[in-house]
């Protein structure tokens, strides 16, 4: 299908087999991200500003295919397992390089694992003195040194890499194809420090050229990709910063960009009605969400978490501010995802029913004013993203509608917002009493939806909020190979969260992707992981 769609769209066969652009293609394509990248080190983002750029600069062992979250070889060509699925086995492709012309070999992957998962490893430590955490890792292999699920990392030969678990995992490569465990050069590394964000250096299709902060980060392709068939097809690739939705849609009507996320929901008509221009929607793998802090004394009591669940009309939301692109989540994971739980029965919105449970809560006169645990009293703060993202499209408009909402049921709400940097730690440091934050899957398991927020009883990464019960669900589910006997303990997950009201999911999305009509081999990832090494536009 993906050489068909190449095929329709004017891609001669002749050049995706040389892995060239037809010879009347543009040589810059500029891409309009929502904001400023956080940085450009895969093992210390979580956020998809970034990740756009990582994946055009690094590669990781295994990746996914087109528009699928199949994972197919990447810097490794092959792997085996043992047949209790502890032993790991990749053979690497010889002769890469990375961009500084060190060489990619097993060394340099076990260098990469040793700094994720080592606490004392240099290279980490002083990441994590900087602020900058491997959050990535410690959620998805369970944490660091001896808490790891992956216990010891082995270089066989120059070429194969042993990588031993302390028990099976069912998500282990789908893991590993994820943005953050793409590998960089441990050299450079070495050389820039906790700076290495700002300098990357990874074995992807483009190089990094330049950071102008507060504009736009320029890279250009790597001659030396090992891919030959897949080579860059432009000559050089501009991702450009544009905060603001509209201006970056009036900038692709003017030819200043070619395509950019985060459009706004009633622009989908305007794009669609353009001759000039097109549309092309991402799979849903996506989910927003209100998140409770719980360091605030009133979040911790469930009818209060209840009263907000009844008092969003998320139906009304989805309707109006997503243009006709987005759908009421349920739960945390999106219906396509195999642990979905189909049977579960939402909150309805309920107004007077939030009154009441406010009121059983102690809040006959509603609730304005919260206690942190500490003891300090404030006005209630719920805080909106200052960037739009897959989830909400329009964070502010989405803000005042469930603000207005919790009016409502007597719930009133100052609405705040900060630099998405800012935000980020914020959250991070427990400093949003209830805020608005969602995600998009990383490599199409429910694991990584599910247990990335809640293996982790008590972590920062969201809310502080701890339930027992719940980890050691998921962390059985982990373990288990069997798909049908894991989706069975997803769904039973995914209604735990619910009745214990630990956030609110709000919707689905599927994220419109416009783009001049010129531009032809973008191909949607549901994991948000695209690569422009396919792209190029014609003249």
């Amino acid at each position: 299908m993906r050489l068909i769609a190449w095929i329709a769209s004017g891609f001669v066969l002749a050049g995706l087999l040389l892995g060239v652009g037809p010879a009347s293609a543009q040589t810059t394509f500029v891409f309009a991200n929502q904001g400023e990248p956080v940085s450009l080190d895969p093992a210390v983002i979580t956020d998809g500003i970034s990740n756009r750029i990582t994946r055009q600069i690094y590669q990781g062992l295994v990746k996914y295919k087109g528009a699928t979250t199949e994972v197919i070889p990447a810097l490794a060509e092959k792997w085996e397992v043992s047949k209790d699925g502890t032993v790991w086995t990749f053979t690497l492709r010889k002769g890469v390089k990375f961009h500084d012309g060190n060489p990619f070999d097993a060394a340099a992957v076990v260098w990469n694992f040793d700094r994720w998962r080592l606490s004392k490893h240099p290279q980490h430590e002083n990441q994590t003195k900087a602020g900058q955490t491997f959050e990535y890792y410690e959620a998805q292999f369970g944490g660091f040194d001896e808490k790891s699920l992956i216990t010891k990392v082995e270089a066989v030969n120059p070429a194969m890499v042993r990588i031993t678990l302390k028990a099976p995992q069912g998500p282990f490569l789908a893991n590993l194809a994820m943005f953050v465990f793409d590998l960089v050069s441990p050299k450079a590394v070495e050389k820039w420090g906790t700076e290495f964000g700002k300098h990357p250096v990874g074995a992807g299709p483009f190089k990094f050229v330049e950071w102008k902060v507060g504009q736009e980060v320029i890279l250009e392709p790597n001659k030396d990709f090992w891919d030959k068939a897949n080579m860059p097809k432009i000559q050089r690739l501009v991702i450009r910063n544009i905060k603001d939705n509209s201006q970056r849609l009036a900038a692709l009507k003017a030819g200043e960009v070619q395509g950019f996320e985060g459009l706004n929901p009633d622009d989908v008509k305007v794009v669609r009605a353009d001759p000039n221009l097109q549309i092309l929607l991402r799979p849903t793998n996506t989910t927003g969400y209100v998140a409770f802090n719980y360091k605030v004394k009133e979040f911790r009591d469930p009818r209060v978490r209840q009263a907000i669940a009844h008092a969003i009309n998320k139906k009304g939301i989805v309707d109006a501010l997503y243009g006709g692109t987005g759908m009421v989540a349920t739960q945390f994971q999106p219906p396509p995802l195999w642990g979905h739980n189909k049977e579960l029965k939402d909150y309805a919105y309920n107004p007077e029913q939030a009154k009441s449970l406010l009121k059983d809560a102690g809040f006959g006169q509603g609730l304005k004013e919260i206690t942190w645990e500490d003891g300090k009293r404030e006005p209630l703060q719920f805080w909106y993203m200052p960037v739009s993202r897959p989830y909400f499209p329009n964070p502010k408009e989405i803000a005042e509608a469930i603000a207005a909402d919790l009016a409502k049921a007597g719930i009133t709400v100052q609405l705040q917002t900060t630099d998405w940097t800012v935000y980020l730690d914020k959250r991070k440091n427990g400093q949003l009493p209830l805020y608005m934050l969602g995600w998009t899957g990383d490599n199409g398991d429910p694991d990584n939806f599910v247990c990335y927020f809640f293996c982790s009883p008590g972590a920062s990464r969201e809310g502080f909020y701890t339930n027992q019960p719940l980890t050691d669900l998921l962390l059985q589910a982990q373990k288990l190979t069997d798909q049908k006997k894991r989706a069975e303990l997803y769904r039973k997950a995914e209604q735990m969260i619910h009745d214990d009201v630990s956030r609110i999911f709000i919707a689905n999305n599927q994220p419109p992707l416009p783009f001049r009509k010129n531009v032809k081999g973008y191909i949607p990832n549901p994991t948000n992981s695209e690569f422009f090494n396919t792209v190029y536009v014609e003249k």
